[in-house]
Formats: structure tokens, C-alpha cells, sequence
């Protein structure tokens, strides 16, 4: 059962899907649209709750919401702190980043870790409860979450970019990511 959640850029509304063993949050702006923005979205204490400066996960968030909001489409959200590897892996990751000047792909493979260990396929199945069309308008760079969609069936005709603000610390892990993890730039 969706509930309605107002936001700064209008209402959207929000419901659980059971995917699996797992709960992902679904956002939706409630508009039917032909081809709706989508965007899969991984929980981040660190961008969302205290607004860190070096990473982008909190300002691409509230620029999907406003995306949705605006032009109609679904947020996928799933508590998969770490691309997965959980808050204390993360720590790990970040401590070693920063005691060793590694990326974010070098130290999850210092800690046996894929650079990318997701596959999405929750996603997409949470994405299915709300939308059985062909095609989608992406909200990422992620070539990962693109793949995700194809292995579905679902095209992905346009991939937009969501403006977010850079920092310097930001620009510098955005610019990581598009190398190591061959994210569109």
C-alpha cells in the first residue's frame, strides 16, 4: 500500500516491495508515463545522513526525487550500505582509502571484494512491481545497473545525468568511478 510522502519537489509516493528475503523501497511519482526516469539507488549513511563532501550518493538521490517528481518514473532504493558490502566492510574501505590513498576499487579489492558487487536483480524486480513497460529513461552512469535492465528485457533509451553539485572531494570520486569502474562520464 503506498503512502504519500510530500517533498521539496512535490509528492511522491512510497511503498515496500518484498524482493527475495529483502525489503527495497519503491519511490514513485504516482504519474503514469511511457518511458519514466529510473534510478537504482543503494542506502548511504555516509552521503545521506551526514552529507559527507565525497561522495555523491546523497545528492544523486535528491536529484532522482526531484527527477521523478517532475517528469514521472520510479527510485528503487535497497539497504545495501557499501555497494552491498555492509557499514563496517565500508569503514574498512574508507579507512583504508584514507590511510593508504587507494580508490574505492582498490580497497574493496584489498578486502576481497568485487569493485562492484551488485548485480541489481533486486532492483529490477522491484522496479517490475511498478512498471511493466519496455523501456526506461536511466538516472546513473552505472554500465552495472544498465546491464541489470537489459538482462530484464528492458531497454534503456536514454541515460540521464543528473546535475549534482562537485566538490572537489566529490569530483574526485565521481572521476574514480568513470576509471575504475567504467561508469559513463
Amino acid at each position: 500500500m503506498p503512502v504519500a510522502v510530500p517533498t521539496a519537489h512535490g509528492m511522491v509516493y512510497a511503498q515496500l516491495a518484498n524482493v527475495g528475503a529483502e525489503n527495497l523501497l519503491v519511490i514513485s511519482s504516482g504519474k503514469r508515463v511511457a518511458l519514466p526516469v529510473v534510478r537504482f539507488h543503494s542506502s548511504c549513511a555516509f552521503g545521506e545522513a551526514i552529507g559527507a563532501t565525497d561522495c555523491d550518493c546523497g545528492v544523486q538521490l535528491e536529484a532522482a526525487i526531484a527527477a521523478i517528481a517532475r517528469e514521472g518514473g520510479v527510485v528503487t532504493y535497497a539497504w545495501e550500505e557499501g555497494r552491498g558490502i555492509g557499514i563496517a566492510g565500508k569503514m574498512a574501505a574508507l579507512a583504508l582509502q584514507q590511510a593508504e590513498g587507494l580508490d574505492t576499487a582498490e580497497a574493496f579489492g584489498r578486502l576481497g571484494h568485487e569493485p562492484e558487487p551488485r548485480d541489481f536483480d533486486n532492483h529490477v524486480a522491484a522496479l517490475r512491481r511498478m512498471f511493466d513497460g519496455a523501456a526506461v529513461r536511466l538516472a546513473s552512469a552505472n554500465p552495472a545497473k544498465e546491464a541489470a535492465l537489459f538482462r530484464a528485457g528492458i531497454e534503456v533509451r536514454e541515460r540521464i545525468k543528473l546535475s549534482v553539485p562537485l566538490t572537489e572531494e566529490r569530483a574526485a570520486y565521481v572521476a574514480g568511478k568513470v576509471l575504475a569502474l567504467g561508469h559513463h562520464p
